[in-house]
């Protein structure tokens, strides 16, 4: 069964042999606390296969907290875009700030300093602290966990309070053994969870550790951790509209910075939600009063479905002519090139691509953009 000091020397000579080849994993950045605090924050919420290439582009762009630091955050959420969950990339930039002007530019090697840190919790802090410092802090993120609670095991809700505390004592002991590097054994439990001791149909023939795990020795590797309920997702009906002027420029608004409004301060076709039992026609009109705009719909376009957060959304999207903007308007007639270096949703990029490609009178109705 479970035993720290055995567990962990196997464990680590399974990664050594069988890692992958990620970027952040190389030698110029695995002792980069700025650039692992990167590598972690994007992969929050969002798979390898994604980070990978966006990693290497902003790393270009932003190489140290000072470059970093110094941009307007508009900026950031362009090379942002893309990734989604934005607040990770506002927090990442007044993360690089506080380190330049409370630390100087010398990122904090204490961990209740890199704890203070926005944006940083007790996972991140520990993932910078042992993979860029090598000191022997845990580390317990979904694949951690799932590894652990079929290793220890670790029954119900992994989230409760019992659950968490075992989870993080256990992965206190292991990054402890003093035969291992935290800077090996900590990506090493989290290879595992993501090669091996996967969610469904975990490889258990493959496992370098089965012979420690207490739900493979008693056959429930199915059954752990615990199934939890699934999200339910509230369905929304949003409508936008596509206009050109005669110099191709494109009408576009930037969303609000206001507390709960998705994708703030970022820019898309100026849309809006449609309330129950309002007709397409009726929201249009009262986006127009909302944006300070006259036109006339002409006719549907182009409709895609995408989600945020537990919310499920279709927008539909029409062709309008005859627009005025209003001295009040919140609306811009931009360029191609301005647009380009705007922060949009990685779903309005979608759609503006599709609307751009395609002759609006060969567009599609309902066609999916996502």
């Amino acid at each position: 069964m479970f035993y720290a000091p055995k567990f962990a020397p196997v464990l680590r000579d399974w990664f050594a042999a069988n890692q992958r080849d990620l970027p952040w994993r190389d030698v110029q950045n695995v002792g980069n606390p700025y650039r692992i605090l990167v590598s972690e924050i994007m992969l929050q919420q969002t798979t390898v296969a994604a980070v990978k290439s966006f990693f290497a582009r902003f790393i270009w762009r932003f190489p140290d907290v000072f470059s970093l630091a110094e941009v307007d955050e508009s900026e950031v959420l362009a090379h942002w875009a893309g990734l989604g969950y934005y607040t990770r990339a506002r927090n990442l930039q007044k993360a690089a700030r506080a380190v330049v002007e409370v630390h100087g530019g010398d990122f904090p090697r204490d961990f209740e300093q890199i704890l203070a840190l926005p944006g940083v919790g007790r996972y991140t802090a520990g993932a910078v602290a042992s993979i860029a410092f090598e000191q022997r802090k845990p580390i317990v993120d979904a694949n951690v966990a799932r590894v652990l609670s079929r290793v220890l095991p670790v029954e119900g809700d992994l989230k409760s309070a019992g659950a968490q505390e075992k989870l993080w004592e256990a992965a206190m002991q292991i990054v402890e053994v003093e035969t291992v590097c935290p800077r090996e054994i900590n990506p090493a439990l989290m290879e595992l969870g993501a090669l091996v001791c996967t969610p469904r149909n975990p490889r258990c023939d493959a496992c370098p550790v089965s012979a420690f795990c207490a739900a493979f020795s008693q056959g429930r590797q199915d059954e752990l951790p615990a199934k939890t309920a699934k999200k339910t997702f509230t369905l929304l009906f949003d409508v936008c509209i596509w206009a050109r002027n005669p110099s191709g420029e494109i009408l576009m608004r930037q969303r609000p910075d206001a507390k709960g409004v998705w994708w703030p301060l970022m820019w898309e076709l100026p849309r809006i939600t449609k309330r129950e039992g309002e007709s397409d026609a009726d929201a249009l009109a009262r986006l127009g009063e909302e944006i300070g705009a006259d036109f006339e719909p002409l006719e549907e376009v182009a409709t895609m479905k995408h989600g945020v957060t537990r919310f499920s959304i279709e927008l539909r999207c029409f062709a309008v002519e005859g627009v005025n903007l209003r001295a009040d308007s919140g609306a811009k007639w931009l360029g191609e090139a301005q647009i380009a270096a705007l922060p949009k949703p990685s779903s309005m990029e979608k759609l503006l691509a599709k609307l751009r490609a395609t002759p609006t009178a060969q567009l599609s109705l309902f066609e999916e953009v996502d």
